[in-house]
């Protein structure tokens, strides 16, 4: 267990449910909720792009990374990024979200679908969390080392 991505996640969860901000958890987390075993090493999820001043007046003390659209890794996108107790947050934007291809380096709408949210624990935190299937399928654009080893835990089968 982790015990800094349990205490971020339960003041996360907290400071959006207080401001009525839907989210979805994505990327690593997600992969390791849904039966994966690598590290923990931040937490990401996606808001409306409405909601983002509703969030970063909450937590502006944490703002590592400034609310801007950054092209980087594979991703374009709209984002910031906090450390809460030693623990990297990034908040995307959903609307205008876009990913690269391994392949043949093309860029794809990343379709965020809040309504396809599925509700999952982390120890013992209930959260809105993208479908197993939904990960898969853009981890397998982005094919970066570490959504191959997400990939190959999630479709074996012993993933639940």
């Amino acid at each position: 267990m982790n015990e800094k991505v349990k205490v971020a996640l339960n003041w996360l969860k907290s400071l959006l449910e207080s401001e009525s901000i839907e989210y979805q958890i994505v990327g690593g987390l997600a992969a390791t909720i849904h039966g994966g075993s690598r590290e923990i090493a931040d937490i990401d999820l996606y808001i409306h792009n409405s909601d983002a001043n509703k969030v970063l007046a909450r937590v502006a003390q944490y703002v590592s990374k400034p609310l801007t659209h950054y092209s980087e890794y594979g991703w374009d996108l709209e984002y910031f990024q906090l450390i809460y107790r030693d623990q990297k947050i990034e908040i995307g934007l959903a609307q205008n979200t876009k990913i690269q291809s391994a392949l043949d380096g093309s860029w794809h709408q990343l379709e965020i679908d809040f309504s396809k949210s599925v509700v999952k624990s982390y120890e013992g935190i209930e959260l809105q969390v993208i479908s197993t299937h939904q990960l898969v399928k853009y981890k397998r654009i982005l094919g970066r080392e570490v959504d191959l080893i997400d990939i190959q835990q999630l479709t074996s089968s012993s993933a639940p």
